[in-house]
């Protein structure tokens, strides 16, 4: 989306910690924040934002000030309110509504702050950080805390996890497990998919049959599988071509 600039428009870009994505400019940084508030937290401040603020976009006295307040840990609410009162991107009424959904993350109990984190990084593409953070969420003390649903979507993501950093039978249990807690069909299409994936026809067909699902969805399910995996090659042998398989074949079965 475009984003107008009335300030200095860098150039060489600030890349977002987690997700790559890349700002030219004060304006773009704080479109960032606003429509990305759920996905920040304190380090996404890092000197090196400083430092952009400084030499690319010649906002020396907001670089100074969040230098200052990196070195006293800082408040996540109080570094955004400052990067925002650097330009003039957004009206007083905005920044006030935005103040009380970052109250409202500061008061997410912490279970809940660390899922925010491991979604951050699945989201970001950095698997194997996610499937750490999943883990610990799953196996850990924080377990309890989770609903039976939330458990199960945990354990989706951690298989979106696995099948980019292990193999596809810890996705295939992941998914499987998933769709037992959530009950939600993309976790079940996953797992089905995952099967096909595999060549496991008979299980596929077992499996489907012993989750309730009639012929006729069964059948659609293989069909939209087939069509999605024609339209990409075999990979060879090579890491980048199973990778790139890989991330196709995740994005057209994405529910």
């Amino acid at each position: 989306m475009f984003v107008y600039c009335a300030g200095t428009v860098a150039e060489n870009p600030y890349e977002m910690p987690y997700t790559g994505q890349k700002v030219y400019s004060i304006e773009e940084l704080c479109y960032y924040l606003y429509h990305n508030i759920y996905s920040i937290n304190e380090e996404f401040f890092q000197p090196s934002l400083a430092e952009w603020l400084r030499d690319e976009v010649n906002l020396k006295e907001l670089s100074e000030k969040i230098s200052r307040m990196l070195s006293d840990n800082p408040k996540l609410k109080d570094l955004v309110v400052t990067i925002f009162c650097g330009c003039d991107y957004y009206k007083e009424e905005e920044i006030r509504k935005l103040i009380v959904v970052m109250d409202g993350i500061s008061n997410l109990p912490l279970y809940k702050k660390k899922k925010i984190k491991a979604d951050n990084y699945l989201r970001a593409g950095r698997y194997g950080k996610s499937l750490l953070e999943y883990r610990k969420l799953l196996s850990g003390s924080f377990a309890v805390n989770f609903t039976t649903e939330e458990y199960g979507d945990i354990l989706h993501n951690q298989g979106i996890a696995h099948f980019y950093t292990s193999s596809f039978e810890e996705a295939e249990n992941d998914f499987k497990e998933a769709y037992v807690r959530n009950n939600k069909m993309a976790s079940l299409q996953h797992y089905l998919w995952l099967l096909l994936m595999q060549e496991k026809e008979q299980e596929f067909e077992a499996e489907a049959i012993s989750f309730g699902m009639k012929k006729a969805d069964i059948n659609f399910t293989k069909n939209k599988y087939q069509e999605a995996a024609a339209k990409f090659r075999i990979p060879e042998k090579s890491e980048e071509d199973i990778e790139t398989y890989k991330e196709q074949l995740i994005q057209a079965f994405s529910c």
